[in-house]
């Protein structure tokens, strides 16, 4: 049996109570007080997360981590070559839309940025501030792309939200609440625009369905015939994007 690192964390208020390493993997164990029957296993950021009823057992812990170990080993090694591509613009690109734009930097008393032939021109006083100026030109993207983009797919599908909110995550992409306030992702921008589509009405789907039923997935299927095939392009590389900073 090939053994972890790992920490339990009591969900409800999320403090850390015990720590113990054992050797090799990161797993961090959530054990929570609400009446919950099922455990799930899920990575995030190439760590190894179980959720779990507060008195599950640490031997059937260990055991259930033996038997889905090549699964673990498998989502594990993928995560961790999503985080490689993190850092695009110290590689001299960004991803924009779907597209990979090559970064040019020229010096200028007047900052600004450019979108020409598959190129980001960044005008900039200082190069120091040349990634500040990129992530600062991202955001503004996303706010006026994302609050265009949602407007319009809600008339598509008549499906009315209350309020948007652009924030920046590292583990999710969007959420929505009972209130119908949807809260996106401003790393979104760098997405195909289909995915970035898909995620839109996954989460203006929530305001009918405020879960994850078959009648949710049916919702979806609906406004979107395409869900399958974009939800696995962001299953397989929305990793490399949502950890960018």
């Amino acid at each position: 049996m090939f053994s972890f690192n790992y920490t339990n964390i009591f969900s409800h208020r999320l403090k850390a109570v015990e720590k113990k390493v054992l050797k090799t993997q990161d797993v961090k164990i959530i054990r929570t007080s609400r009446r919950i029957k099922s455990i799930s296993l899920k990575i995030r950021n190439g760590i190894l997360e179980i959720s779990c009823p507060y008195n599950t057992s640490e031997i059937f812990i260990k055991n259930l981590i033996e038997k889905k170990k090549v699964w673990i080993n498998k989502n594990i090694e993928r995560s961790r070559k999503n985080h490689q591509k993190i850092d695009q613009i110290s590689k001299g690109v960004v991803s924009y839309k779907g597209s990979v734009l090559k970064l040019v930097y020229k010096k200028s008393n007047i900052e600004s940025i450019v979108v020409e032939d598959n190129k980001l021109k960044i005008f900039h006083s200082d190069e120091s501030r040349s990634k500040k100026l990129i992530i600062e030109w991202l955001k503004l993207q996303a706010n006026n792309f994302l609050r265009e983009r949602l407007v319009f797919l809600s008339k598509r599908i008549s499906i009315e939200f209350n309020s948007l909110t652009i924030k920046s995550y590292t583990a999710r992409w969007g959420s929505c609440n009972i209130r119908g306030d949807i809260f996106l992702n401003w790393k979104l921008i760098m997405l195909p625009e289909s995915v970035i589509d898909y995620v839109l009405i996954h989460e203006l789907a929530h305001i009918n369905v405020p879960n994850h039923s078959k009648k949710f997935w049916e919702l979806v299927k609906k406004k979107d015939p395409n869900y399958s095939k974009n939800q696995k392009w962001l299953k397989d590389n929305g990793s490399s994007f949502i950890l960018f900073r």
